[in-house]
């Protein structure tokens, strides 16, 4: 299964992140959104109003409305060259996975979904992006919120993701949430969780779905509660209000705190998106040929609650690479860095084993055609 994926993700990569721009307000070229007739297999795509002031953090929230089962395929996001804080998927089995390149104003996306569920919830966003407005940016400047008209897969043929319903963001108000910690994953009773973002107040109320404490005001950039009954925190929807009127919702997700910095630098500028699944055994290859621009990295990120190490095994030379991982932690790496000294070879195979149940992905990356595509070892 592996290397049906790699070779898959390699076929058409060059076309990914052509055309595109960057602008300061309206996107350059192409794009969706308005009224009008919509054409046969289009998906239509909502994006609600946002209003964040300066320097805070926005999350931009992709809806369908209508469901629809995509297998895989690249959303591009006009991002404007803010700094993208991470990109979140949902999924009802949450076997979804993907990655995100940011490039140019703009950011694409590949998502792969083995059961072809992505899509089929309209309870939720299907997509989510969460960026920095620039603290530079004057008081009701606009951006519109479009995704760019993008052919993904469905368990039926090609159809065109398109922003027929656009939204908004504007620059104002008082509030911004910028991270939920944890963010996803199982998570007891009695745990604490951190809501960080910008212009809380001693007023501010915090409401979520979740059944919690009285939220507890911190500091401007920081509001908490405690769980009173054990819940799954990915996808939960948190709402800051400001007695202005201010007004921002923020659906979890855990963004893992980097244990290190990936070699490459189209990894750098990237964003694992994880299955909300987890697996104490993967089997990696085996390793298809490659390019010589093209290389294989894996992602790893511990949604639990305490510690747990990675266990990478080459079989063919017999060489044992550990990761400890804090919980909360994720590393991002080319295969060949982790395995330093050893040169890995077409056939090769690589096994996973962890302490506790890990998040993995696998990744493609292609320095010529500068993108990069997901994958999932055999589970």
């Amino acid at each position: 299964m592996t290397r049906k994926l790699l070779t898959l993700g390699l076929v058409g990569a060059a076309a990914l992140l052509a055309g595109g721009g960057q602008g300061s307000g309206k996107p350059a070229g192409g794009g969706g959104g308005g009224g009008g007739t919509t054409p046969t297999g289009v998906v239509e795509i909502h994006t609600p109003n946002e209003k964040i002031p300066a320097g805070g953090t926005v999350q931009v929230k992709y809806l369908l409305t209508t469901p629809r089962p995509i297998s895989g395929g690249g959303p591009r996001l006009y991002n404007y060259g803010f700094a993208v804080n991470g990109v979140a998927i949902s999924s009802p089995q949450g076997d979804s996975a993907g990655v995100a390149l940011s490039s140019n104003g703009m950011l694409a996306v590949e998502i792969i979904s083995p059961n072809s569920d992505f899509g089929t919830n309209l309870d939720y966003p299907f997509l989510m992006m969460t960026m920095t407005v620039p603290p530079s940016t004057p008081a009701g400047t606009v951006f519109p919120l479009i995704m760019q008209d993008t052919e993904v897969q469905t368990p039926t043929g090609p159809v065109t993701l398109s922003t027929t319903k656009a939204g908004t963001l504007t620059t104002g108000g008082s509030v911004s949430i910028r991270n939920v910690i944890p963010g996803g994953g199982f998570w007891p009773a009695g745990t604490l969780v951190r809501v960080e973002g910008s212009g809380f107040v001693p007023n501010t109320k915090l409401t979520t779905k979740m059944r919690t404490s009285n939220p507890v005001y911190v500091s401007p950039t920081e509001m908490t509660f405690v769980l009173s009954q054990a819940v799954n925190i990915d996808s939960q929807p948190v709402t800051a209000q400001n007695p202005d009127g201010s007004t921002t919702t923020y659906f979890s997700y855990l963004r893992g705190v980097p244990v290190s910095a990936p070699s490459r630098s189209l990894l750098r500028a990237a964003d694992p998106i994880f299955q909300a699944q987890t697996h104490g055994f993967a089997t990696i290859g085996p390793l298809p040929a490659l390019g010589e621009e093209q290389f294989l990295a894996v992602a790893l990120q511990n949604p639990s609650q305490g510690p747990l190490v990675v266990s990478l095994y080459h079989e063919r030379t017999g060489t044992l690479v550990s990761i400890p991982l804090p919980s909360g932690g994720r590393i991002m790496d080319d295969l060949s860095a982790l395995f330093k000294g050893i040169n890995l070879l077409t056939g090769d195979v690589i096994t996973m084993n962890a302490t506790s149940g890990v998040q993995i992905l696998g990744i493609t990356g292609d320095e010529l055609a500068v993108t990069l595509k997901p994958w999932l070892p055999s589970f």
